[in-house]
């Protein structure tokens, strides 16, 4: 049971707080912490998203206030992850961290397919930590500041700066290293960032700030794409439908960004490609990406975290009802008593058209989305006026003391709407009044006739007409060829549409739905693919290669779908956990591939140069298997004809 388990400081690193407790033991063998901790000496000091938490929790003292709930959450960097990851991905996350699932816990965050790598040292703000040591008497690692991306200190505005501890160290890949021990501040006082991007880099820090101290934040892939389409259409540069203008949508983006900036956020564009991340972003989701370009993208919208998560889940463009009714003829006119509004996307623009629909039959819609209260009141088309409009018409109509105007006013339309619907309800014409009312030439909702005693010549002609667009675009659908020969089209459909429906190119046939993933199969195949090219980099000739789930799937050529999908492929998992090799193991081999080399070459080795071919670091060499190997090699090359030693000649003269 741990007894002096430090209580962690506001946004502390778990890291951190497992480094100050290595600091307060004083164990001489630095495993012995990693023992304590969480009951495995081979346990790895992980910074962000560390493993095997429930052992630690329980090594607590009964009664402690710290749950595997409450490290996760705020003191690990789990909650910056996890809004980006599909809601499964993130469960599983979670359960990787309380168990001993260490490798593939990076696999399923998504930070090792990233492009965005992790940070090579560990970070701290020069302010923060004077702060921290007036505060606690001692300094300590944020996790924000270990984040990618994060340039500046969102509490003092300055630089972040890279501390001595590198955090990918195989020698202290074993061993919590303390800011007390990693940080030596500054002499100069000089931290401000002087970068003509401070602005964006600022709200970046400050966005991924608040996501750290979020909980429940998983929204789902597909509804970040959503709602990032519908913020683009706001600003036209996609459809109320759902398709993005992509050309339009790079081109802003990269006025917004220059390439010096995504370049040195690991978010560079490939601008020739129609699969860059940014597309990838607001298109159907395939996989998770970098919370950092999401954090860009919103900023881009004009949102900061907070706004984003916290718009409404369903996109409403003309609000939450009741609506108003705008039948002026009814009594409840600009009342809220509209319940049903049907919302389609405009074929024309692209953009939201809503049709209300009232219980007193007045039907009208509205291009949307409303922008201010204003809108609310607006009417782009009246579908239906209904019986209570029509009942008013006709007293007013037949009130001689009313004129034309006067009637069309009260009713909220204009004058020859009067005259058109009277006319449909057989009214009487001329109306009785001061002035004429004549009916109109026109008639209600007419389309347009086609034209009488169209001749055999201009049939013949507008046939053929169609008919060389058709040989000319053999390929071309028919809303091609509708919008680019749109005249001949509108006149054949309106004086020969029997014959255009004949000539029209066939529908276009829906592409099926692909065939849903055989997981069970892929996975069975990609085990025994994994056992054969493990084999085969075993037996490879040449400088070995270790052999890891990455050099099994690079080989493969199915990393990304090992690393995306690791956890629909449990027979391929426990494969990969069977075949890789630990260093150990790899040690082994080298040493073998070492002893074949010099056996070719007729050289007999000293001990430290068997050892420097082998590559084998201090700590591997330690190892008693690994030692008596060595000996072994010594021994076996002693024997071996002296040649001239490469490995002893000058410098200048090796090649």
């Amino acid at each position: 049971m741990l007894g002096c388990f430090p209580d962690p400081y506001p946004d502390e690193l778990l890291y951190s707080v497992c480094a100050r407790f290595h600091d307060r033991v004083q164990y001489p063998n630095k495993k012995n912490t990693m023992r304590e901790l969480f009951g495995d000496e081979a346990a790895i000091a992980t910074v962000g998203l560390p493993s095997n938490l429930k052992t630690l929790v329980s090594s607590l003292p009964p009664g402690s206030p710290y749950t595997v709930k409450r490290l996760i959450n705020h003191h690990t960097l789990y909650p910056f992850y996890a809004p980006f990851l599909d809601p499964k991905q993130a469960r599983q996350l979670w359960s990787d961290m309380e168990g001993a699932r260490g490798p593939s816990i990076y696999m399923r965050s998504g930070v090792m397919a990233s492009t965005v790598q992790s940070m090579e040292w560990l970070r701290f703000c020069p302010l923060c930590v004077q702060q921290d040591k007036e505060q606690f008497g001692e300094y300590y690692w944020h996790r924000l500041h270990q984040l990618p991306g994060i340039e500046v200190c969102p509490d003092h505005e300055v630089r972040i700066l890279d501390s001595q501890i590198r955090i990918q160290n195989p020698q202290t890949r074993h061993e919590f290293v303390s800011a007390e021990r990693g940080i030596q501040p500054p002499k100069s006082r000089s931290y401000q960032l002087l970068n003509s991007h401070q602005d964006i880099l600022l709200r970046i820090a400050q966005d991924a700030a608040w996501l750290l101290r979020q909980q429940h934040l998983a929204l789902g892939l597909d509804v970040l794409a959503e709602r990032y389409r519908e913020l683009l259409a706001e600003r036209d540069l996609a459809t109320y439908s759902g398709r993005v203008r992509v050309s339009e949508l790079l081109c802003r983006f990269c006025e917004c960004y220059s390439s010096e900036l995504l370049d040195q956020l690991q978010c560079q564009l490939d601008y020739d490609s129609q699969h860059n991340w940014l597309f990838r972003l607001v298109r159907s989701p395939k996989g998770s990406q970098h919370p950092l370009r999401h954090l860009l993208l919103m900023q881009f919208l004009e949102h900061t975290a907070e706004s984003f998560f916290r718009l409404p889940k369903q996109f409403k463009p003309f609000g939450k009802g009741p609506w108003l009714c705008l039948n002026k003829a009814a009594d409840h006119f600009r009342e809220p008593v509209i319940t049903e509004c049907e919302i389609v996307s405009s074929k024309e623009h692209g953009k939201p058209m809503g049709t209300f629909y009232c219980s007193c039959g007045f039907i009208y819609s509205r291009t949307g989305p409303d922008e201010s209260e204003a809108d609310t009141l607006r009417i782009t088309k009246i579908r239906a006026f209904g019986s209570v409009w029509e009942g008013d018409l006709k007293i007013l109509w037949n009130d001689s003391s009313i004129s034309l105007r006067g009637i069309a006013r009260q009713l909220g339309v204009d004058a020859a709407t009067v005259k058109l619907h009277a006319a449909a309800l057989d009214l009487e014409f001329p109306r009785r009044g001061k002035r004429l009312t004549t009916r109109m030439d026109r008639s209600l909702a007419c389309s347009p006739p086609a034209e009488p005693n169209v001749s055999e010549t201009s049939l013949e002609r507008y046939r053929q007409k169609w008919l060389m667009a058709r040989q000319e675009y053999p390929e071309a659908g028919r809303t091609a060829l509708k919008d680019q020969f749109q005249e001949v089209y509108v006149w054949l459909r309106r004086n020969d549409r029997e014959w255009l429906e004949a000539h029209l190119p066939a529908r276009m046939k829906k592409t099926p739905p692909p065939k849903r993933v055989d997981w069970e199969h892929r996975d069975t195949e990609l085990a025994d693919a994994a056992r054969q090219a493990a084999l085969h980099l075993q037996n490879k000739s040449g400088k070995p290669t270790q052999i890891t789930i990455a050099a099994i799937g690079r080989e493969l050529g199915q990393l990304a779908l090992i690393q995306r999908h690791f956890d629909k492929l449990p027979v391929t998992a426990q494969a990969l956990s069977e075949l890789v090799e630990t260093r150990e193991a790899f040690a082994l081999r080298r040493i073998q591939w070492a002893v074949q080399s010099y056996n070719q070459e007729g050289i007999c080795p000293q001990r430290w140069q068997l050892v420097r071919r082998a590559g084998l670091r201090p700590e591997i060499e330690a190892l008693p298997t690994v030692q008596n190997a060595v000996d072994e090699a010594i021994e076996s090359l002693e024997f071996i004809p002296l040649q001239p030693n490469r490995e002893h000649l000058p410098q200048q003269l090796a090649f």
